[in-house]
């Protein structure tokens, strides 16, 4: 019996293309989940505002929402409140040994959780479904 000595060849072209095609949707999908996770932060930050002690000043035009990159690279969005000159805001949050805790950073991100968790959902359905599509 002969061994058949054919050839096949298949040539592939396009795939640069595609490979575009899929770092462009990846980098979308990300800022669309980054803008997600920003969003969950203003949240909270519209909370704290509406709690915060010091309803006038520096103490209170300290807080801020601060986004950023992780040392692993993962995108952030951090609510603060004071540093600087504004240190003592958070013996509001905190108490000292002469001051009871008056907690505001913490409650707002408590009663902001079923909010996040809503946003948080209907954003990556919509997501998925426009990678869908």
């Amino acid at each position: 019996m002969m061994a058949r000595t054919s050839r096949m060849r298949l040539k592939v072209e396009g795939v640069d293309e595609v490979i575009k095609a899929l770092q462009k949707a990846d980098a979308e999908l990300q800022k669309e989940l980054n803008d997600l996770v920003s969003e969950a932060a203003e949240i909270v930050f519209r909370e704290a505002d509406a709690r915060v002690p010091i309803k006038s000043g520096d103490a209170r035009d300290s807080l801020r929402i601060e986004t950023g990159r992780n040392k692993q690279g993962l995108f952030y969005a951090n609510v603060t409140v004071g540093g600087g000159d504004t240190f003592y805001i958070t013996f509001y949050e905190l108490g000292t040994s002469r001051q009871p805790p008056r907690p505001f950073m913490r409650p707002s991100l408590d009663s902001s959780r079923s909010k996040i968790r809503q946003h948080l959902i209907q954003g990556l359905k919509a997501a998925i479904d426009r990678q869908g599509k």
